[in-house]
């Protein structure tokens, strides 16, 4: 057996599991790492965040909404601007209590959560997207706050990017909807850049004084899938054994 690279992390078997965040702009390749990773492995278990519109997660969000509630009336008294949309809400809604039932979610040893638009996407939505006030300092505890709850419950991140061409051309030739599809060569570079800056902020907040998850960069058009894929499961300490992926 080859010898495991420098930057391997062996699953750590005194947690239940690792939690790991695949992020990158519009047609960076995450959804098609993310199902690659699933088809690989023995045992999976889908996972996705709660929804709102759902009857099964309103405990859910009534519960966590009460507990933001005074961050969300100080949010919109010293609103600059337009106020958060109800997708927004929802997402700081998720973010203040997800980490809990993630927790619940996943509890064998050696299973490993794969997120797609999970925390880290939200977080940089909101800081590249929301509203102004978010980026404020009315907003400052709270990204203090919810930086550093994931910080603690996020292992990895994977993140996958490429040139603004290369994803131009997928987002404007794959069947999924994009709400820069239709945009302007310009307007479309402009939107990448945007996201990039907003995931470069939050994954410096999340990873400052060296704690939080580790972050390992891949472009999808240099590197093959397999290639991809393969490296990210020597990374995650995956073996032929009963390891398992939870998407």
């Amino acid at each position: 057996m080859n010898e495991p690279p420098a930057d391997y992390i062996p699953i750590n078997r005194d947690k239940p599991h690792l939690i790991v965040e695949l992020v990158g702009p519009a047609g960076a390749g995450k959804t098609t790492l993310a199902q690659a990773l699933n088809q690989c492995s023995r045992n999976t278990l889908i996972s996705i965040p709660p929804y709102f519109r759902r009857i099964e997660h309103i405990p859910f969000f009534a519960r966590n909404t009460l507990l933001l509630l005074p961050t969300l009336l100080h949010l919109y008294f010293t609103k600059d601007g337009r106020w958060l949309t109800p997708k927004e809400m929802a997402w700081m809604v998720t973010l203040k209590g997800w980490h809990r039932a993630l927790g619940r979610q996943a509890s064998h040893n050696g299973t490993i959560t794969l997120l797609d638009q999970g925390p880290v996407f939200m977080l940089a939505w909101l800081y590249g997207f929301g509203p102004k006030n978010l980026r404020g300092q009315s907003a400052k505890k709270w990204w203090s706050s919810t930086s550093k709850q994931w910080a603690d419950t996020l292992d990895m991140v994977i993140e996958l990017d490429t040139s603004d061409t290369i994803l131009l051309e997928r987002i404007r030739t794959r069947g999924k909807w994009h709400s820069v599809k239709g945009q302007s060569e310009a307007e479309v570079f402009e939107f990448l850049a945007h996201w990039r800056a907003a995931y470069e902020q939050v994954l410096s907040a999340l990873t400052a004084d060296g704690r939080g998850p580790k972050v390992f960069h891949f472009d999808s058009a240099r590197q093959s899938l397999d290639e991809i894929v393969n490296r990210v499961r020597v990374l995650l300490g995956f073996t032929d054994y009963n390891d398992k992926i939870v998407v």
